[in-house]
């Protein structure tokens, strides 16, 4: 009997082992410097500089930054395929974006990246755990490109900076867009309401719609949307 019992608590220490170190594969993008001049931004490389980072001091995470020239179409897309084909099961693979927005897509440095090429990319993991972070103008349409064909069959979180009609706010004196601003403030602890160091999505979607809609005057709304749970964690801190 007890040498049942020992196997059985090994087997919980074991599953608890494996949860507590669960990684995340983070890819952090962000183009200021589009080619020519007329679309330059000013913040998003610090954005994707400073999301990154967030997710390096938290710990267990294996994070790629892509920024400005680097940050091609087809060099998002091989990274996200060659790092999100690592995660486990019970590990979480991210994709966090900041650039100009395109009707149910992201701009990268050279041209739309779609909603498919990100989902076809996380679908090569096996992660249960699949999240995307966008602070882009427009970002709420990837919304309306799903619904019109997108792939409904692989589970992801978006979280997106404003809605279809909207722009994603940079302030004058801050280091960073409202909403990177705030989602990493978030991350860090903040947006972890009941204090349990579990930061849950729908913790996360609180703090940091209220914080930017009161930042902007209710100019910008954040959304989120997508097949999860609202109680999945999100970060650990």
């Amino acid at each position: 009997m007890q040498k049942f019992l020992n196997i059985i608590i090994f087997a919980l220490y074991l599953a608890c082992a494996s949860k507590a170190y669960a990684k995340n594969y983070v890819i952090c993008v962000g183009i200021s410097d589009y080619p020519g001049y007329m679309n330059d931004l000013t913040v998003s490389h610090r954005d994707a500089s400073y999301i990154a980072n967030v997710f390096r001091r938290n710990g267990n995470a294996e994070v790629h930054c892509l920024l400005n020239k680097n940050a091609t179409v087809s060099n998002v897309v091989n990274t996200m395929r060659s790092v999100y084909q690592k995660a486990g099961a019970d590990d979480a693979v991210i994709l966090f974006f900041s650039g100009h927005g395109d009707k149910g897509a992201f701009r990268c440095y050279n041209a739309p990246m779609s909603y498919s090429a990100i989902t076809q990319s996380m679908k090569l993991s096996h992660s249960r755990k699949r999240i995307v972070f966008a602070d882009a103008c427009m970002s709420g349409s990837m919304r309306n490109n799903n619904r019109k064909g997108g792939d409904e069959s692989i589970d992801i979180m978006f979280f997106l900076s404003s809605r279809t009609s909207e722009p994603s706010r940079e302030i004058l004196g801050m280091d960073n867009s409202v909403f990177t601003y705030f989602l990493g403030k978030g991350l860090k602890g903040l947006a972890d309401a009941n204090n349990d160091r579990h930061i849950t999505a729908r913790e996360l979607f609180e703090y940091v719609s209220g914080k930017v809609r009161a930042k902007t005057r209710r100019n910008q709304h954040p959304v989120m949307w997508g097949n999860f749970n609202d109680n999945m964690t999100v970060m650990r801190w």
